[in-house]
């Protein structure tokens, strides 16, 4: 029979034996120390910052504000303008942000058939080039199951907004920062205005905008770039209204959104180019006939869009004209042949304006 000493020699753990049996009696009488879970992470806050109807003199300045915050957005461009400041584009597109689509005229879609949003969507993309995203804000935010049909069709996705400040409005560099920065969402859309009039009060509002919610933690991406298309929208913005710049009334208070308050809503001008009829082949000396009002009048001006780029001053009033009434006579001869437009501004207070536009063509050199 093997004594304990022999039994350990045969085992050959007896120098560990004392050892391990505090180890497994320690382990046994010590309390289990759970680990403690990390705390899940921190939600992306991204906000989209959009500009519409640009570009013009001021998308430099809301260029140089954003790369001093190393911030993006997007850029929802006007073919009109877009065609004539290529510059502009490839300044936006160089920085990092995106690019979308805002129709080359600016027409509520609603009121216009399948050929002519066809038409309007083309020529932006055309103004564009190979950087249009397939992004289509429609202006004013006006749509309906037709214009969402259509979109689908030539393929584009409606991009709408969720924060409206209202800056089209000019309520104060203030009043419009607050606003976005009141409304800041994670994944909010924000509808600002690089275009369209004097647009100074948002570049303003940008240098508030900007430091405020980056120290919330926001940042600023670009949409319609690089495969990121917009959020997606529980509910689409109400449209906003069929102008630049309403007026009020003397003495109107403005609601939480810059509305008048109490008030009905402001008259908005009228602008039309009802002389010749659009798409006419026109020579010689040719009456051009439009109506011009706005309940803040300042002038009018009439300018012809050349083909191919360009532009020409034609004539301006001084007058209002509530009624079709003769603009000019156009002599066609001292300009080239060619698909042109003809373009009415009526300009108002603060130097806004509303812009309307007739196809024409410059036939003078006999048919062959």
């Amino acid at each position: 029979m093997l004594n304990h000493h022999s039994a350990c020699r045969v085992a050959g753990f007896c120098g560990w034996a004392p050892l391990l049996l505090l180890i497994l009696w320690l382990g046994a009488a010590s309390p289990v120390v759970a680990q403690e879970a990390e705390p899940p992470p921190a939600p992306d806050k991204v906000i989209y910052l959009t500009f519409d109807d640009g570009p013009s003199g001021y998308t430099q300045p809301i260029l140089d504000v954003l790369a001093r915050y190393d911030a993006k957005a997007t850029f929802f461009v006007l073919g009109r303008a877009a065609a004539h400041q290529p510059e502009l584009i490839e300044a936006i597109y160089a920085a990092g942000h995106g690019l979308g689509n805002h129709t080359y005229n600016h027409p509520s879609l609603p009121g216009v058939g399948w050929q002519r949003m066809a038409d309007e969507v083309a020529g932006t993309a055309n103004a564009l080039g190979g950087r249009d995203s397939g992004c289509l804000r429609p202006p004013y935010g006006a749509r309906s199951a037709a214009v969402a049909s259509n979109a689908g069709k030539l393929g584009y996705q409606l991009v709408l907004w969720s924060i409206d400040p209202r800056d089209w409005a000019r309520p104060g560099a203030r009043a419009i920062a607050e606003r976005v920065i009141s409304r800041a969402h994670p994944n909010g859309v924000v509808v600002m205005h690089d275009g369209g009039g004097d647009r100074s009060q948002t570049v303003a509002a940008l240098e508030v905008i900007l430091p405020a919610l980056r120290d919330q933690g926001y940042r600023f991406a670009a949409m319609c770039r690089d495969g990121v298309m917009p959020p997606a929208q529980k509910q689409a913005p109400p449209p906003m209204p069929p102008g630049s710049a309403p007026i009020l009334a003397n003495g109107a208070t403005l609601d939480a959104y810059g509305a008048a308050a109490d008030e009905p809503p402001p008259v908005l001008g009228v602008g039309a180019i009802t002389s010749p009829a659009a798409g006419a082949a026109v020579r010689g000396q040719t009456p051009v006939l439009g109506i011009a009002t706005h309940p803040a009048f300042r002038k009018w001006q009439l300018d012809l869009i050349l083909e191919g780029g360009g532009e020409t001053f034609l004539a301006v009033g001084e007058s209002q004209a509530p009624a079709a009434a003769e603009l000019v006579v156009w002599d066609t001869t001292l300009y080239p042949d060619g698909n042109h437009q003809l373009r009415l501004r009526v300009v108002h207070e603060g130097l806004n304006y509303d812009e309307y536009f007739l196809p024409v063509t410059v036939a003078n050199a006999p048919a062959p």
